[in-house]
């Protein structure tokens, strides 16, 4: 009796460990395009943990799919991504619009999002704090790519802007 018990338990704990992680973590893409003198974004996080921030704003209706259906909501998602992801250029910040998004099979999120027309500045600054509010371990990484060049930055709760050089 005590092993069935014991098996059960095991069981028990390895499931609602599969379904729970230790770590948080975002990661965006930023390239600035020359042809359309503008900003291309691609951020891709964890599906749940962003409808876990859209839950505490009362902002999810069933999931995350669904609820960007709606344009209403849509254009409130669009505000939280351009709070918690900022590029600040030319001393103004960048307004981002999203463009596309992608759900994949891993239980990430991925949103496609530009900028209006702005000329790059000399230095550019990046805030993402995005889901750092709700998830204080998270960690989020940016790739800034412009004209072959890299430039990769990390960002933790306690250090959430980067200056990047657009001119090295």
């Amino acid at each position: 009796m005590k092993k069935h018990f014991l098996l059960l338990f095991l069981s028990a704990f390895v499931s609602l460990s599969a379904y729970s992680h230790n770590f948080y973590f975002s990661y965006a893409e930023v390239e600035y395009n020359d042809f359309c003198a503008c900003f291309q974004v691609s951020l891709t996080f964890t599906t749940h943990d962003f409808e876990t921030l859209l839950r505490e704003k009362n902002l999810l209706n069933k999931d995350l799919e669904t609820t960007l259906k709606d344009s209403l909501s849509k254009s409130k998602i669009e505000r939280i991504i351009n709070e918690g992801f900022q590029i600040q250029n030319n001393g103004k910040n960048v307004n981002l619009k999203i463009e596309g998004n992608e759900h994949q099979l891993n239980g990430l999120t991925v949103f496609y999002l530009s900028s209006n027309t702005a000329e790059l500045s000399k230095e550019v600054i990046f805030k993402f704090d995005f889901l750092m509010q709700i998830f204080p371990e998270q960690q989020n990484k940016i790739t800034f790519l412009y004209r072959g060049k890299k430039n990769t930055s990390n960002f933790y709760t306690n250090h959430i802007s980067q200056l990047i050089n657009t001119e090295e």
